[in-house]
């Protein structure tokens, strides 16, 4: 991994040489792999040191720490971290400002980087992540806290006791209250029903209470739920099923199908930790796996899913791993010795130790990269990707099976130190469950596959493309399944279209009149430009239904001559050409500050074609309320943002009816009288007139409609009005 990172490092050196003014690791003396903690704790050091508080003397104080903490803005950001290993700072163009402002000495040497290191190293207490929590079917108790709030750092030490103050007993009280599980009370009259039934299959915590004494441990009542059945005897009310099975007094532990007279393990002590030791010791083991069992398991063709733990020492591994063949029932479970089986597990790229594979029923494999090895949180692991349809790609699958397939495949490429990886990977996995497109989903570990990923360029993680019919399309969205999933349908049916030299002669430069073309001019190694990207994929589809407007793009670096001869001179460049314009002569630049969706189709609508019909003080009675016709009305301000947000809506809705209905607006700053009229009071104010009878004239108030979505607005348009009646022919 040193030398990948290295290697990454020399390329984005020689590659922005002359772009990065400064090396931002070098700056905060961290290495590229750092994770955000590093980096924040030397950022801090150096803020320290540094800041120009105490370097009053020196004049290139100010300057040096303004480098220092941009230097820390940008890395700490995972998405402009991943800009700048990939560009340098040519990718950051649009945040320069970022990092110029920063707090007093004080407040670094006293509030920033505090972190309560200290549940870090209690026994019993984790830093918890959602992953770590849901789908692992056990019982929590989390306290969420700042590191800022000082009732939290109070609460802290109480939190850590289980015995003493009254305030830590009621916080137990109050977990175990709401934990489901079942202490069975048991009696010659249900002994049978509940210990003999055939069906019973788990093992067995009995204690056994002489004298109304002997009460078992409280915690026993929940923490073995999914892997033993605990249940009470008392012998002093049932001496007779206590004669039948040999006991008295005491807890004794009875693996299934065996609670009989004089069998069982005496578990001696009282201590929950100790009890736990001792019953996981007596729960059944993984099977261990030789070569011959391991080879039909990695076949593709294997009859099973199975979830196989590597270890260089079968003896060295954590005991309550034991409980992983109770919690996957419905799994296989196995252990491989590597140390006997060296070769084997090398062909498996297992280099590191414990490593859990999970070999799916359906094919592929994929491999466990939380952060905590516990058995619960390996077994929602083993539930969560079971079904998944996402597998670990190694050098063997590449280029044949993935780059030169005619199928597609979408694939990550991570490092498992890399906090972005680890929080896009769950995601990813979503994606690949709940897509509906037939793309494979596959994971590569660069760490493990350093040479595969140097030799497909991936110099910065994550980095996720998409193979399409063996053309790559590199991901440049927001890491969650969502996203994922609409860039997948983006790319197998693009909204954009693409234009070569050829097609914008066509198209663009020869555009009918009453035509409008919104064209991104872009770079595909321009940092900007990847940012608008999905925002401009989302564009076209809001236009899609819009006629004769066309949302295209042009990639500047396979179109170099076109776009110089456009004299597109910097990236992302978005033109508008409208209608009445030809041979490209008439274009309109967009310059707003907002580059999202929204604001460019607000941008778009102030040059198209509208069907939406002014109306003033001298056509308002004549055209709306003395009309047959139905109509729709909105009623704005011009300063006000939700109506300039509406506007493009409202255009839709007036295309959309413009068969039965018509569409109007009123200027509310311009036309006050007709608002007061219609009790306007608000703005927008959507207003429905159906249409007069009999020449009658309508109220001016109409009928509200409490939407601002134009498919509600369209549904309600359709039910409500009076739509022309067909003329029947005579014969």
């Amino acid at each position: 991994m040193v030398n990948l990172c290295h290697q990454a490092l020399v390329l984005l050196a020689l590659v922005y040489v002359t772009l990065a003014g400064e090396d931002f690791y070098a700056l905060l003396g961290v290495d590229k792999g750092a994770s955000v903690k590093e980096i924040r704790k030397a950022f801090k050091k150096l803020a320290i040191s540094k800041h120009p508080d105490k370097n009053a003397d020196k004049p290139e104080a100010h300057d040096e720490f303004i480098k220092i903490n941009r230097a820390y803005e940008v890395l700490k950001d995972e998405e402009l971290r991943k800009r700048y290993d990939q560009f340098g700072e040519e990718g950051l163009k649009d945040e320069q400002q970022r990092g110029r402002r920063y707090e007093s000495w004080q407040w670094y040497q006293q509030n920033f980087g505090e972190e309560l290191n200290f549940i870090l190293l209690a026994k019993n207490f984790y830093i918890l992540n959602k992953q770590s929590v849901e789908g692992t079917g056990e019982p929590w108790f989390i306290n969420f806290y700042s590191t800022y709030c000082s009732h939290c750092h109070d609460l802290a030490p109480t939190k850590r006791k289980y015995h003493g103050e009254r305030s830590t007993d009621a916080m137990v009280d109050e977990a175990l209250r709401n934990v489901k599980a079942t202490r069975y009370e048991l009696k010659s009259g249900n002994f049978k029903a509940y210990v003999e039934d055939e069906d019973n299959l788990m093992p067995w915590l009995i204690t056994f209470c002489g004298d109304g004494g002997g009460e078992s441990n409280i915690f026993l009542f929940y923490k073995w739920a999914d892997l033993v059945k605990v249940g009470r005897i008392h012998c002093d009310t049932d001496a007779d099923l206590c004669k039948k099975l040999g006991r008295q007094h005491g807890t004794f532990f009875y693996t299934a199908e065996n609670v009989r007279k004089d069998q069982g393990y005496e578990v001696t002590s009282l201590d929950a930790q100790e009890i736990a030791k001792d019953v996981l010791q007596q729960l059944p083991d993984m099977e261990i796996l030789d070569a011959k069992q391991l080879a039909k398991i990695v076949d593709r063709f294997r009859e099973d899913t199975w979830l196989v733990h590597f270890v260089d020492n079968p003896n060295n591994h954590d005991l309550e791993l034991r409980k992983l063949p109770a919690l996957l029932q419905d799994y296989r479970v196995g252990r491989v010795d590597c140390s006997k089986m060296h070769t084997a597990c090398l062909r498996l790229h297992v280099v590191k130790y414990p490593t859990f594979i999970l070999f799916k029923e359906q094919g592929g494999r994929e491999v466990y990269y939380g952060g905590r090895v516990t058995a619960h949180d390996v077994s929602a692991f083993v539930h969560d990707s079971a079904d998944a349809p996402m597998e670990n790609l190694s050098p063997e699958d590449f280029p044949d099976r993935v780059v030169l397939s005619q199928d597609p495949w979408f694939v990550d490429f991570f490092a498992p130190w890399c906090p972005p990886c680890m929080r896009l990977l769950p995601e990813f996995k979503k994606a690949s469950k709940f897509s509906e497109e037939d793309v494979n989903f596959g994971t590569v570990d660069c760490t493990v596959h350093a040479g595969l990923c140097n030799k497909y360029n991936i110099h910065s993680y994550p980095t996720t493309i998409f193979y399409n019919a063996s053309v790559p399309h590199q991901y440049h969205g927001h890491h969650t399944a969502k996203h994922l999933l609409e860039f997948i349908e983006d790319t197998m049916r693009p909204p954009v279209i693409s234009l070569s030299r050829e097609t914008f002669m066509d198209k663009v430069y020869n555009k009918p009149e009453d035509e409008v073309w919104l064209v991104d001019f872009f770079a595909p190694w321009c940092g900007p430009c990847q940012q608008l990207a999905p925002e401009w994929r989302k564009l076209a589809k809001m236009l899609k239904d819009t006629k004769k407007v066309y949302v295209a793009q042009v990639d500047c670096q396979a179109q170099q001559s076109l776009c110089q001869s456009q004299g597109v001179r910097s990236y992302p460049l978005m033109r508008l050409y409208p209608t009445g314009s030809t041979k490209a002569s008439q274009h309109y630049k967009y310059n707003g500050w907002h580059r999202d969706a929204g604001s460019l189709r607000n941008w778009a609508y102030e040059f198209l074609p509208s069907k939406v019909v002014t109306l003033t003080s001298s056509n308002f009675q004549q055209l709306v309320l003395e009309s047959s016709s139905s109509w729709i009305v909105d009623y704005y301000a011009p300063w006000c943002g939700h109506c300039q947000v509406f506007r493009p809506e409202f255009e839709r809705v007036a295309e959309a009816i413009e068969d039965f209905a018509k569409a109007g607006k009123v200027d509310c700053d311009s036309e006050p009288n007709i608002c007061n009229k219609a009790a306007v009071r608000a703005y927008p104010t959507v207003r429905f007139y159906k249409g007069s009878k009999r020449g009658e004239r309508q109220h001016a108030n109409g009928w509200d409609i409490q939407s601002q979505s134009a498919e509600e607005i369209i549904k309600y348009m359709k039910t409500h009005s009076s739509r022309p009646q067909k003329t029947k022919d005579e014969l």
